[in-house]
């Protein structure tokens, strides 16, 4: 999309963020559809929300980046 910056272009290649062609070539990996994978990703994204919520402040991109760096 980019699939995350908020742009609403799915296909639109442009800084650090996910397309739908990633998506797919992701979700194909995995033996799923896209619709699979995204519910996938949004179940997660749940459970993570709820064990980990101060990582989900908004704006708050130090907690992503922290999280990333640590394996999680």
């Amino acid at each position: 999309m980019c699939l995350t910056c908020g742009c609403m272009d799915a296909h639109k290649v442009m800084g650090d963020n996910v397309t739908y062609e990633d998506l797919k070539r992701i979700a194909d990996g995995n033996g799923k559809s896209v619709a699979e994978t995204l519910d996938i990703v949004r179940r997660t994204a749940d459970i993570d929300r709820a064990e980990h919520s101060g990582e989900y402040g908004a704006g708050d991109r130090s907690a992503a980046t922290s999280g990333a760096a640590s394996g999680r």
